[in-house]
């Protein structure tokens, strides 16, 4: 090998050298974790209702509805409730009300609110006005549904042929049953105008 190849292969090796050291020192990696915790989501709903069972001219029934925040991210509260009448022996699906909520120009099941002031409606909506932080609770809207005092379902009265005996006709509210759902819903209050349009 002559003078000249070895000094080419030494200056080869010599460039290799740097710019293999150049890669190196501009060579790097880094890695980075990123963990993001959601806060607790839990919500409570307590309602206060028992069923009656032989519901009556001015009964009463207590009728609450209280949402309490167990998280700790602020939310939003609202519900919306569904009233309907099935007669006895209703074959109908669902939601559908066999019976009209008025009878004799007045209406039959009188929903009694409580704290309207906490509350505003929004179509069939029943806003809470405040933001729930922690533990906090709503107040309820719903107090009672009472059985108007003033209808008489009786109706009139059906005398034998002779006119000696009667009875009283019954009407379609014979056995009936009322029912007034309830859907409650909570979201995180920052996203309450966005969920909630």
């Amino acid at each position: 090998m002559n003078k000249k190849t070895l000094i080419a292969l030494i200056a080869l090796a010599g460039v290799a050298a740097i710019v293999g050291g150049t890669i190196a020192l501009y060579t790097d990696q880094a890695s980075f974790n990123n963990v993001f915790q959601l806060g607790d989501a839990s919500v409570e709903y307590v309602e206060t209702f028992k069923s009656p069972t032989n519901w009556k001219s001015c009964d009463e029934t207590q009728k609450e509805l209280v949402i309490t925040n167990k998280s700790s991210v602020p939310v939003a509260a609202r519900f919306k409730m569904v009233e309907y009448w099935k007669s006895a022996g209703s074959t109908s699906e669902g939601q559908t009300s066999d019976l009209a909520f008025e009878y004799q120009g007045e209406r039959v099941a009188i929903i009694n609110f409580q704290n309207e002031d906490d509350w505003e409606q929004d179509g069939d909506w029943y806003v809470y006005k405040g933001t729930l932080q922690a533990n906090e609770s709503t107040s309820s809207l719903l107090k009672s549904v009472t059985f108007n005092c003033d209808i008489n379902f009786a109706g009139d009265i059906v005398y034998s042929a002779d006119g000696k005996s009667g009875y009283t006709s019954q009407t379609d509210y014979q056995n009936a049953t009322y029912h007034l759902d309830i859907t409650a819903q909570t979201v995180d209050a920052s996203a309450k105008d966005e969920v909630w349009q």
